[in-house]
């Protein structure tokens, strides 16, 4: 097998797998955000519901 098919499989290897991290670290970072806003928002939803009562 010619060593420019092995370096470009190898690159494109590297490539998927640095794209696959990127988008592990941004859902990641995305779950985090969504759940510091639920923690945020719980309390406010508490006082509301007691204000109803």
């Amino acid at each position: 097998m010619d060593l420019h098919w092995v370096a470009g499989v190898a690159v494109l290897l590297i490539l998927v797998a640095i794209s696959a991290y990127r988008e592990a670290l941004e859902s990641d970072r995305t779950m985090r955000v969504g759940a510091f806003k639920r923690e945020r928002s719980m309390p406010l939803e508490a006082d509301q519901a007691m204000e109803r009562v």
